[in-house]
């Protein structure tokens, strides 16, 4: 039985999520340096006072912000060892990604911003990226070593070009979210590399939600 947060404590959670919601907003139309703490006050319904008793500065909040998606990213994901399930549950991450449009605009800004050393969410971003770029290697180097990828790059490359697939894919999409819908076109990239990704994956999943079954 789960204990449900109560009093004081859930009273601080919930301000704290509605300050971190009020700030992936005000993040999202101006950007980290052009936003101040007045602003996501105000969006938040609160002081600034009132604020900085929840986060000190606003790099303090840029962070809990971006420690927020990848929380939530991360429930989506697989263990590493799970090669075709990584890719499937990355496109979870896009789908959900569709139903969050300031989230993919708070990412592309500061990806841009991000690129300087001295920007707060300048080591975030090379460590995120290095990760995944390690994570989909992986993933394709075991699915190599099954016979399933069929490409001239090795895996390092396929990582980053899935990667920047789906960065380029989700700006796009930003602009004219009627003429671009990243999913397909990433699942038709997967499958010219896997030719049995749907399959497999199909398989995977099916297999899954057979297991509870299997388990009683």
């Amino acid at each position: 039985m789960t204990a449900t947060a109560r009093g004081p404590y859930a009273k601080t959670a919930a301000v704290r999520r509605r300050i971190l919601d009020a700030a992936l907003e005000v993040f999202s139309a101006t950007g980290y340096r052009a936003t101040t703490m007045k602003e996501i006050a105000e969006r938040a319904g609160m002081s600034q006072r009132g604020l900085v008793h929840h986060f000190a500065n606003k790099a303090d909040l840029l962070a809990a912000v971006l420690e927020l998606r990848e929380t939530e990213s991360a429930l989506l994901m697989p263990p590493l060892g799970s090669s075709i399930e990584a890719f499937a549950g990355m496109l979870d991450v896009v789908a959900e990604n569709s139903l969050r449009p300031g989230l993919v605009e708070l990412y592309s800004l500061l990806t841009a911003e991000g690129a300087s050393p001295e920007h707060p969410a300048h080591a975030h971003f090379v460590e995120r990226y290095a990760g995944l770029r390690s994570y989909f290697s992986a993933a394709f180097e075991s699915l190599r070593a099954d016979g399933e990828v069929d490409s001239v790059l090795d895996s390092d490359q396929l990582a980053a070009g899935f990667l920047g697939l789906i960065e380029g894919l989700q700006i796009q999409w930003i602009y004219d979210r009627r003429a671009i819908d990243p999913e397909p076109i990433l699942r038709a990239y997967l499958a010219a590399v896997i030719p049995r990704f749907t399959e497999l994956t199909a398989a995977t999943r099916a297999s899954r939600a057979a297991a509870p079954h299997r388990s009683r």
